[in-house]
């Protein structure tokens, strides 16, 4: 890798003028919103009945992670990716730990020269991603927030094909696919917004497509986190708490505030949700259950919750269908998924690793231009 990284350096420095684009590191981090279909929505407490079924055979965790180390004449990003199996004890990773310093395919290195006159061949004989998902180079103007989660998609699609073979159940980090790209205002470059549009909406289609293939073999399950990002609930108000335009994480205080005063709270979920999405004319039905698993503070108190989102594709009616969540959640003692947790921790590892190594090639301190740009 260090060969590659001074390589990228004295090109560089041989190139001619800079055409840094400062408005193309801004961006706006996306709602993410969808059709919510007429359904009952209902509150299940979570008690230890639903902990004694069969333990799941095996549950595959997928996550991915990126660096960045941004320089005045080029934009260097790390993409990882893996795919751990908690109970099984395997694990599929991009780039393998064993072949990050040798000879090899860099795909995952993301490069966005920012000087000009610039031989893009050279970054393909180099081996790394130097092009959009329709195959162009990427432009010096390009917004590098969704340059970064394009290259993280396309490494999550690798993993998830991979682990596809081993027949086990698995729980992506993160939404089963956004129907809108992510990012919403090209700031000041709005010539790019259906290139935005058509690079996200094909890495979309990919994703469909393994996922249906997953879902058809075994189960897939979309563990999202970060509900202050989408505004799912607030859509209909299906418990009419007279709130609107709120936020997931938002909604899901105020219910749990309401539903536990003056007693002692405990988990609980609601669901399902029914939100119908658009992908290139197509209709893609998801089912949603919203987990609620109170936090433990000292003395054994019990204060504010953990929320977080499972998706599965098509319409589900039981919470029994959601059980392998709760196995490796509620069950486990846990605020979130295990799985997710261990894939989360595994591929952050990994990216670090490969940043260090740029940085030591690059010649740059950590402080100055070490970004960490993951949702």
């Amino acid at each position: 890798m260090a060969s590659i990284l001074s390589a990228l350096y004295e090109i560089s420095r041989s190139s001619g003028r800079v055409v840094r684009v400062e408005e193309s590191r801004q961006y706006t981090v996306s709602v993410e919103s969808g059709d919510v279909e007429g359904s009952e929505v209902g509150v299940y407490e979570l008690g230890r009945e639903y902990c004694t079924q069969t333990v799941p055979k095996g549950i595959v965790g997928v996550d991915s992670s990126s660096r960045v180390v941004d320089t005045p004449y080029m934009f260097i990003a790390v993409g990882s990716a893996t795919g751990i199996s908690r109970l099984g004890l395997k694990a599929f990773d991009i780039p393998s730990p064993s072949s990050i310093m040798t000879q090899g395919d860099h795909k995952y290195i993301l490069v966005i020269p920012e000087v000009q006159p610039f031989n893009y061949n050279v970054l393909g004989e180099l081996g790394v991603e130097y092009k959009d998902p329709s195959s162009r180079p990427y432009p010096p103007e390009y917004n590098k927030a969704l340059a970064l989660e394009e290259h993280r998609v396309e490494l999550e699609n690798l993993v998830l094909e991979n682990v596809l073979s081993w027949g086990e159940l698995v729980f992506l980090d993160g939404p089963l696919f956004l129907p809108t790209h992510p990012v919403t205002e090209a700031r000041g470059r709005s010539r790019l917004i259906d290139v935005y549009k058509e690079n996200w909406s094909l890495l979309m289609r990919r994703r469909l497509g393994i996922i249906e293939k997953i879902d058809s073999s075994t189960r897939v399950f979309g563990i999202v986190k970060r509900l202050q990002y989408t505004h799912i609930l607030s859509r209909n108000d299906p418990f009419r708490l007279g709130v609107e335009k709120v936020s997931d994480h938002a909604y899901l205080s105020i219910l749990s505030e309401r539903m536990f005063v003056g007693k002692k709270a405990s988990p609980f979920a609601l669901g399902p949700i029914r939100v119908r999405s658009e992908i290139d004319g197509r209709k893609v039905d998801r089912s949603m259950w919203y987990i609620c698993v109170p936090r433990r503070f000292v003395g054994g108190e019990t204060g504010s919750y953990v929320f977080f989102r499972v998706e599965t594709l098509g319409n589900t009616s039981s919470l029994g269908d959601i059980q392998p969540v709760l196995f490796d959640s509620v069950c486990a003692g846990a605020g979130i998924p295990l799985s997710i947790v261990i894939a989360d921790q595994r591929v952050k590892r990994l990216s670090e690793a490969i940043a260090r190594n740029v940085m030591l090639a690059v010649g740059v301190d950590r402080e100055s231009t070490l970004q960490y740009l993951s949702p």
